[in-house]
């Protein structure tokens, strides 16, 4: 069977790929684009990106050709006009045949400007967001209308796309793919079993940037009736960002607080061993201040790659990651106790927690390699 992550390299006219979020940034947005990258032959992909991070130790490894510049700069209004100076130079430089663009505004407005095809890639919050300002939704629409294609991550963003007036023809549906070693290093293993005093205990795992959306707040609340079931049990968060204060200072106010333990700075090398170490994988994204959206959500499918079921919200695009009783559980997301329920249905059933792992990995293996979903656009591109 094809691996997680066997790539493709499938040939485009030549290409600009402009984004403000690429790795060494961390989450989804910057996982796909690189990824997406990394699927187009390297001689037909430019890419333009945020000086951010570590990036000269990133870019060294890629086969692909990357400008870094500093996109935002203090004194130029609007922001988005240096941008369009970079892009203007590197498109002449390079002969280059077309645009790629993330992030529809403000990117979008440099694409009207460029006198080039352009294709945008929309990942949910992007085309959320802009909906709810008059002028920004004025643009929205007519950047959506002069692509010469649209891509988007999920069912969800492309209905989004749709009730903008635009002809489904025009829209495709490239999923994230897993792409994380999926070997364990078993030493390591080990000494992360002794560390964190693991062995035998039931765990439950969460990754991601940690922000309110993804619903670890809300596990926390619901780990109290868990727990006196099952009073060894470990909840392991994985990951960092403006809400994990906010989920400390939650986590230390209960009685449990020593069944949590927060995690950061974790590895992709080592990230594997957290998911073949979990009983259950748990984030019920939840749709924030009528925008913030969870757009499809890769680590459900990192976790069902280790044949682990799921936990997840049903809400925005997870319903294209996740399978309601097949792949792993659906809850509404707000619902503490639905939560709750969810978990200990699984912990107390582990015939139905494996069926629901093995059937995960199966259709991770199946559908969501990113050879399969970039070939959808060698027609396209």
């Amino acid at each position: 069977m094809e691996s997680s992550f066997q790539k493709t390299n499938i040939d485009i006219k030549k290409s600009l790929l402009i984004t403000i979020d690429f790795p060494p940034q961390q989450g989804g947005v910057a996982n796909y684009l690189a990824n997406f990258s990394n699927n187009i032959s390297k001689n037909k992909i430019i890419v333009l990106a945020d000086k951010k991070g570590r990036w000269q130790s990133f870019d060294s490894k890629q086969e692909y050709k990357i400008f870094r510049q500093q996109l935002y700069y203090k004194h130029f209004w609007p922001k988005w006009l240096k941008i369009f100076s970079i892009a203007k130079k590197i498109i002449k430089q390079k002969n280059v045949e077309q645009i790629i663009f993330s992030h529809v505004l403000p990117i979008g407005y440099i694409c009207l400007l460029l006198n080039l095809p352009f294709v945008t890639i929309l990942h949910g919050y992007d085309i959320l967001a802009a909906q709810k300002n008059v002028w920004k939704n004025f643009w929205l629409k007519t950047i959506l209308h002069k692509s010469k294609h649209i891509i988007v991550n999920s069912d969800f963003t492309k209905q989004q796309v749709i009730k903008q007036g635009i002809n489904e023809n025009k829209i495709t549906i490239v999923y994230p793919c897993p792409n994380i070693p999926n070997k364990i290093n078993q030493t390591k293993k080990e000494l992360i079993i002794k560390e964190l005093e693991l062995e035998g205990k039931p765990i439950l795992l969460s990754v991601g940037r940690l922000v309110k959306r993804k619903g670890i707040d809300k596990v926390i609340e619901s780990l109290g009736s868990v727990i006196k079931n099952f009073p060894d049990l470990i909840y392991l968060i994985i990951g960092q960002g403006e809400y994990k204060r906010e989920l400390e200072k939650l986590a230390k106010s209960k009685q449990f607080r020593s069944n949590i333990i927060f995690l950061e700075n974790i590895s992709n090398q080592h990230l594997p061993i957290y998911y073949n170490l979990a009983d259950i994988f748990i984030m019920p994204s939840r749709i924030e201040n009528q925008n913030d959206v969870e757009g499809f959500g890769i680590v459900y499918l990192e976790a069902g790659l280790f044949a682990k079921p799921v936990i997840a919200g049903k809400s925005g695009g997870v319903e294209d990651a996740v399978i309601d009783g097949k792949t792993g559980i659906l809850v509404e997301p707000n619902n503490s106790s639905a939560i709750s329920n969810a978990i200990l249905k699984l912990l107390n059933d582990g015939k139905l927690a494996n069926k629901l792992g093995v059937q995960g990995q199966k259709r991770v293996l199946s559908k969501f390699q990113w050879s399969k979903q970039i070939s959808k656009l060698k027609n396209i591109l």
